[in-house]
């Protein structure tokens, strides 16, 4: 197994966000977290990167936790997180020159894994040599991609990675989230984007009032294939949505 999770909790005041959660998501596995807004898939993998502090709960990595080996876990991690915090005086380059120094990738390698990258995401390289604060949200978002995967980590946690892009980019990130799933490595997602989520996820969780409605394999949700992603979703939680008894009848005529 790669990552696992037993009786994570954490609350924010009265509102419990995770509630008891257990989850193993083995090697091999691109699993791809879904829900409404505000139930807690931030904060879950916030846990996961130890950036939040779990109530109650244990988290390891390869058999490791962050109590007892911090640095072993955080070296097998990448990690996009959904606010994308960068270095905005840094120039692009400068930026991922500075992650892999972090990391202390040798310069010539750190060299061939940026230039790699950053050709396969950018057609017009003249914008890595301008500073992070002028670019778009889209090419914040590209370069927040190539600094999580620079290292090569185990375990790559993307959140919301879709969002911003433009559809070519999209593409290229599907692309490379399946070039770089393994045996030995395990991607974990949380997305609105269910059509990209469709073309990478083998295994699902449905993450709502803390809890996890579903976990499983792509192939179950969607019934043998027989449903789309977006059609599973809605049918399981279209009872638990209380605006459904709405009446909005008065913006019709």
């Amino acid at each position: 197994m790669s990552i696992e999770i037993k009786g994570l909790s954490k609350a924010y005041g009265r509102k419990h966000v995770l509630q008891a959660l257990d989850l193993t998501i083995e090697q091999g596995q691109c699993y791809c977290l879904l829900g409404k807004n505000g139930v807690g898939k931030s904060t879950f993998l916030n846990s996961i990167l130890d950036l939040v502090k779990p109530d109650e709960g244990t988290i390891s990595l390869f058999g490791k936790d962050y109590l007892t080996s911090s640095l072993d876990v955080k070296q097998d991690l990448g990690a996009l997180c959904e606010d994308n915090p960068l270095i905005e005086e840094f120039t692009g380059l400068e930026y991922l020159h500075f992650i892999a120094k972090l990391y202390k990738l040798p310069q010539q390698e750190a060299d061939q894994r940026i230039n790699s990258l950053t050709n396969y995401f950018f057609t017009e390289r003249e914008s890595l040599h301008k500073n992070i604060a002028g670019y778009s949200t889209g090419m914040k978002k590209k370069v927040g991609i190539v600094a999580a995967i620079l290292h090569k980590p185990r375990v790559l946690i993307l959140d919301e990675p879709f969002t911003g892009l433009d559809p070519i980019a999209a593409q290229l990130l599907v692309q490379l989230i399946r070039n770089y799933s393994n045996p030995n490595r395990v991607v974990l997602i949380s997305s609105h984007d269910l059509n990209y989520v469709e073309r990478v996820a083998t295994h699902i969780g449905v993450l709502n009032d803390g809890q996890l409605m579903y976990n499983g394999t792509v192939h179950q949700f969607t019934m043998n294939g027989e449903s789309l992603i977006d059609q599973a979703l809605f049918q399981l939680l279209l009872p638990h949505h209380s605006a459904a008894d709405a009446n909005i009848d008065w913006m019709l005529n």
